[in-house]
C-alpha cells in the first residue's frame, strides 16, 4: 500500500506539540467535511492513531511528536494513489500553520 509522510518543525515543546496535533484532523476533517468521513482518533501521549475515508476509501496512520519535529505518516490505497499529493500538502499546510512559531 503507498504511504505518506510529512515532517514539519515544532518550534515548542514536545507536550505543547502534542497537545495542538489532537486538533490537526479535526480541522482538516471540518475543512473538507464533503470528502473526509468517519474519522476516527486516539492519543497515548507524544502519539496519535488515525484512520478516515475519503472517497469511499479508507486512509490509516499515525502522527508522532518529537523533541523538534511532528511527523504525520500513513497509507492509502492504491486507488487514491493519484491523491496522495493533495493528501501530503493538505497535512503539510495545515501542520504549518498549526505549529508556526509565536511572532515576536
Amino acid at each position: 500500500m503507498p504511504q505518506f509522510n510529512v515532517s514539519v518543525p515544532h518550534y515548542t515543546t514536545k507536550e505543547e506539540a502534542s497537545t495542538k496535533i489532537r486538533y490537526l484532523l479535526e480541522g482538516i476533517s471540518a475543512k473538507y467535511s464533503d470528502k473526509i468521513k468517519n474519522l476516527e482518533q486516539t492519543f497515548d501521549g507524544d502519539r496519535m492513531q488515525f484512520s478516515f475515508k475519503t472517497l469511499g476509501m479508507n486512509v490509516t496512520g499515525e502522527g508522532l511528536v518529537d523533541d523538534e519535529y511532528v511527523t504525520v505518516k500513513g497509507n492509502i490505497p492504491i486507488a487514491a494513489m493519484m491523491f496522495k499529493g493533495q493528501i501530503e500538502s493538505t497535512i503539510k499546510d495545515s501542520l504549518v500553520r498549526l505549529l508556526k512559531p509565536p511572532k515576536a
